[in-house]
């Protein structure tokens, strides 16, 4: 993992436009305070969530839950900015799933993220590292889903409810999971899974890159089934392990990475095969 900053000790700033030395009227930058580089152009009717109300924001969280904050970690030369608050068995609410999931103990990570650019949401992630392999996936909840088209402002009963919803839905993922280790895999479901996650290029001709992709997913399915049984839960670790160690360099957690597209592809198509049981 690379290293966290402990803060953000820059901000999101707007700066005027200016065409043919005329100040656009209703579009403005948006620029970092440190270096002054382009973070997005947006309209005016654009509000910005500073780095100074996000770090605010979990500040709050880190008070209500008792997390542990690891820190912050930039993506895209700070257009999306991230803070990482590591759950703690001894935090958890009452009848939460502990920090194991299917026998393995984990280690699990609130993200709350915001953009500078439009590109997202002020939004919430989940992650989970298996601490056996190391293997992680990142899902994006469905709690916190707030433009940038008007003030955004917490009071504490909203707050309180995400937090909640947060959980509910980590014991809804846990849960599932544990159904993925009791049922039994086949062959061409595991196939058409290789398949799906690394597609042909051209349908007519063979393509080294696409076997070569292929072999090493299928390698880390085999060896993620032998440890942990011939079932769907073992599919999924073993698409987790493939994509971990294809991205190792990148940051951690990022919901937006090429890995976890593919792990939430993954989860998708074992949904999706599962219901037609």
């Amino acid at each position: 993992m690379k290293a966290m900053q402990k803060t953000l000790n820059w901000e999101a700033v707007r700066a005027p436009i200016n065409i043919n030395k005329k100040k656009l009227a209703n579009r403005s930058a948006i620029i970092r305070s440190d270096s002054g580089e382009l973070l997005g152009l947006r309209s005016n009717q654009y509000r910005l969530f500073t780095n100074k109300d996000f770090k605010e924001l979990v500040n709050r969280v880190v008070l209500k839950t008792g997390y542990n904050l690891v820190g912050y970690q930039e993506f895209r030369k700070g257009k999306r900015v991230i803070a990482y608050l590591k759950l703690s068995d001894a935090c958890l609410p009452n009848g939460a799933s502990p920090l194991k999931i299917c026998g393995n103990e984990t280690a699990d990570y609130m993200l709350i993220g915001n953009s500078h650019d439009g590109s997202s949401a002020l939004f919430i992630s989940f992650t989970n590292v298996l601490l056996r392999c190391e293997n992680q996936f990142t899902t994006p909840l469905r709690l916190l889903n707030m433009r940038h088209l008007a003030n955004i402002s917490f009071d504490d009963y909203l707050l309180d409810k995400v937090i909640r919803n947060y959980h509910n839905e980590r014991d809804q993922l846990y849960g599932m999971m544990v159904q993925w280790t009791e049922i039994s895999l086949t062959k061409s479901s595991v196939d058409r899974l290789i398949i799906d996650l690394v597609p042909a290029k051209h349908a007519s001709s063979d393509c080294p890159e696409v076997d070569r992709k292929r072999r090493g997913l299928r390698s880390s399915i085999n060896r993620e089934i032998t440890e942990l049984g011939f079932n769907y839960w073992g599919l999924f670790n073993g698409v987790t392990h493939y994509t971990t160690g294809r991205t190792a360099s990148s940051l951690f957690g990022n919901p937006y990475s090429e890995g976890n597209k593919l792990n939430k592809k993954a989860m998708n198509f074992i949904k999706n095969e599962i219901d037609s049981l």
